[in-house]
């Protein structure tokens, strides 16, 4: 393993072979924890507590401890991706309806509001992750919803190589979207801001990329990003339709884990997961 400074990380899995993973590392050397046994997505801090979301069991709040002290079901039907966190509020990826659910973390998990991406009532755009810096949301999606004419999530997939991502900037201020930052990308997610630059995964290619810069690639499909300091950790999943990823790569790794990447040495080593689909990391 490279040099790793002491560190501990949340690691969400979704869909088949699911969890939620404590990795603690120390000494060079790391201790796996699995601390929720369902697929887990979105996970954002909340003071010394934790948010976890989860397509099938809906809103978790986590202790210091990583133990579960609240827990409100949702609409399996939301389709729930990233969330982020802004004085007491938490802002829930609504994939399924294109939406952005606005939650009241200090009063019983009430749906306050929302921020519809786009009006079409089907995953339109497949609105996915999230951050915020001080008034200003960064939203990854598939597909840019200031186009006129938008298909169903459905059109992506079996796979297809469409580069109609794009990652935008909204305004909780004003209320609207106020530019498309970058575009072109092939399903992109994972957005998050760390020393004044953007940083995301354009997981169908394989990249984490900071604003215009290729930074690192993988050999499998990339989603899940956390950075500290000069240290970067980037989550892979599982890939599917291989034969048509053996087309454009020579190679694909067939493991779920996560890089642990050096940005300044450009040497990275690699955690094996025991799950199939990484979604999420966080720095705790």
């Amino acid at each position: 393993m490279i040099p790793i400074d002491d560190c501990k990380l949340l690691v969400s899995c979704c869909n088949h072979k699911g969890g939620l993973y404590s990795v603690q590392i120390q000494h060079q050397q790391y201790e796996m924890k699995k601390m929720l046994n369902v697929g887990c997505t979105g996970m954002a801090r909340y003071g010394s507590s934790f948010v976890v979301i989860s397509n099938s069991h809906g809103i978790f709040i986590l202790d210091e401890n990583l133990k579960v002290i609240k827990n409100k079901p949702l609409s399996t039907e939301l389709d729930l991706h990233g969330i982020a966190i802004d004085n007491d509020k938490a802002y829930i990826v609504e994939t399924k309806t294109n939406s952005i659910g606005i939650y009241h973390l200090k009063n019983d998990l009430k749906r306050m509001d929302e921020i519809r991406i786009s009006p079409e009532n089907f995953d339109a755009s497949h609105v996915n992750d999230l951050y915020i810096v001080n008034d200003t949301l960064y939203v990854s999606m598939f597909s840019n919803p200031l186009r006129k004419s938008l298909t169903s999530f459905s059109s992506y997939f079996p796979y297809k190589p469409i580069a109609r991502g794009v990652i935008l900037e909204y305004s909780l201020q004003e209320r609207n979207i106020i530019k498309i930052c970058h575009d072109k990308l092939y399903q992109p997610h994972s957005v998050l801001h760390h020393d004044n630059n953007l940083f995301y995964c354009v997981s169908g290619e394989f990249l984490v990329k900071r604003n215009e810069e290729d930074i690192f690639k993988c050999l499998g499909y990339t989603r899940g990003l956390a950075v500290k300091n000069q240290m970067m950790f980037i989550g892979q999943s599982e890939s599917r339709h291989i034969e048509t990823l053996l087309k454009k790569h020579t190679n694909v790794l067939l493991d779920c884990g996560i890089y642990v990447h050096d940005i300044s040495t450009k040497l990275s080593s690699f955690i094996h997961i025991p799950s199939e689909e990484i979604y999420g990391i966080l720095v705790i």
